[in-house]
């Protein structure tokens, strides 16, 4: 990539006041890469998340040169920088100014792992700049930046994919590609439930090597120490419980459903930890999916782990729960005959986790009211048939699918416009919060670009 461009948008970029250019300005085409080529990356944030992608992401990742890093405090990117190239005997450069770092080092992507009201100003600027750009989510804390996001990406032709793993998690594929597009095995989907239950909110401690300059971080969107490490609790600056874990779940009700939703309702309070944003919520979400009327119901709670982490999706052949976790299980519904999925033991997707047992009716008490026939229990066994099983962590294999497809011999697994789709619920969720529980409907047009 060539630096005099970049050093063009720089300047383009001040003028314009924010840089936030639809196209692209020096008519910059990819190169194809051979397959001995590395993907030059610099990583922007060295916080929590940025450091999992340094030290736990890109080292597997063979096709990943980390050329860069970035963050406004000097201690953590110089912490980052140090370790790194200690670690790996590299010469990583270390930068505070964003601007500076894409018209010195030579990159083909950038990693964003700032706050979600910086995301759409670094974003939109690199894809303008010529870069192919891998963001954390949430895309932004407002709904319009988030578009701005797509249709950078549209317009520049480079690649925007944004960091909801499960798009990446070789279960949630098999689930998906497999035992719901393929073999449709769970029937009619009607509902999905789904919580990201915590036992308390997640916040940091100033970390005092960093050495904070208050008025520094004035010039950045902080106005207090407690913003720069828990800005999701800030309304101005992240999306709380719905942005940062809601999210990624209601993504998946999207994803398996085919569908988005149509209406919404939610609820939610901060009355536990009395932060800005809601600790606690729930939300319903309507659908009209290919196969007909669905239901999603999400909830976070911040008090209790109550039973941790989940999606769960109910058909009228069978159902299953599914996790980044040990929380996973498929069941046939008795009604269906054993012999019927038989054929997915025998093509090793499934294995029955225990032999049926007789199932007898039993009355309760003498109310009349009888059980309902137990579920049979079944586990994913091999995810034969797959085109293709990363065997990688999540966000490892996520990434790896970014750099991958930068190189060209992979399509992005969730690119920016695919994830606005899922920005626009989650943020009618927030409107609905904000509203006091109002119904909030969500036309068709909504989820175009």
């Amino acid at each position: 990539m060539e630096n005099t461009g970049r050093r063009t948008f720089i300047k383009t970029s001040a003028l314009v006041g924010g840089g936030l250019l639809l196209g692209n300005p020096f008519n910059i085409t990819a190169n194809p890469f051979k397959v001995a080529d590395k993907v030059n990356i610099a990583v922007v944030g060295c916080g929590g998340r940025g450091r999992g992608v340094i030290f736990s992401n890109i080292p597997k990742i063979p096709s990943a040169n980390l050329v860069a890093v970035c963050d406004i405090v000097e201690s953590r990117r110089e912490r980052s920088k140090d370790r790194f190239n200690k670690q790996y005997n590299t010469k990583v450069k270390a930068h505070e100014d964003f601007y500076e770092m894409l018209e010195k080092e030579n990159l083909d992507a950038v990693v964003l792992t700032t706050p979600d009201f910086w995301h759409m100003k670094h974003a939109v600027d690199a894809l303008n700049a010529g870069l192919h750009v891998y963001c954390e989510k949430a895309m932004s804390n407002n709904i319009k930046d988030a578009r701005k996001m797509a249709e950078a990406m549209k317009s520049t032709g480079k690649l925007l994919q944004i960091g909801r793993q499960r798009r990446s998690n070789d279960r949630y594929r098999f689930t998906h590609q497999i035992l719901l597009e393929q073999e449709k095995m769970f029937g009619r989907l009607t509902h999905a439930i789904g919580q990201w239950n915590r036992s308390e909110i997640w916040t940091q401690r100033p970390n005092k090597m960093d050495k904070l300059d208050l008025k520094k971080l004035k010039r950045f969107g902080f106005n207090t120490v407690d913003e720069v490490y828990n800005w999701r609790n800030y309304k101005a600056l992240g999306g709380g419980v719905v942005s940062d874990l809601g999210s990624h779940q209601i993504d998946i009700f999207n994803w398996f459903f085919g569908a988005f939703p149509h209406t919404v309702y939610a609820a939610g309070n901060n009355s536990y930890f009395g932060l800005e944003q809601a600790d606690t919520m729930a939300t319903i979400l309507e659908y009209d999916t290919p196969n007909g009327p669905a239901i999603g119901i999400y909830e976070n709670i911040s008090n209790s782990r109550a039973v941790g982490v989940y999606e769960r999706f109910i058909g009228d052949d069978g159902a299953f729960i599914i996790s980044e976790g040990k929380d996973n299980k498929i069941y046939r519904e008795s009604k269906v005959a054993a012999e019927s999925w038989k054929k997915y033991i025998d093509k090793g997707y499934i294995a029955n986790l225990a032999d049926m047992q007789q199932y007898k009716e039993k009355e309760s008490g003498d109310s009349g009211i009888k059980e309902t026939a137990p579920q049979i229990s079944y586990d994913i066994k091999d995810m034969n048939d797959m085109d293709k099983v990363y065997n990688l962590a999540a966000h490892t294999a996520h990434l790896y699918n970014f750099v991958e497809s930068v190189r060209e011999e992979e399509t992005l697994n969730y690119d920016a416009e695919e994830s606005y789709k899922s920005e626009v619920c989650i943020y009618k969720i927030h409107e609905a919060i904000n509203k006091g529980g109002q119904r909030i409907k969500i036309s068709p047009k909504e989820y175009k670009i």
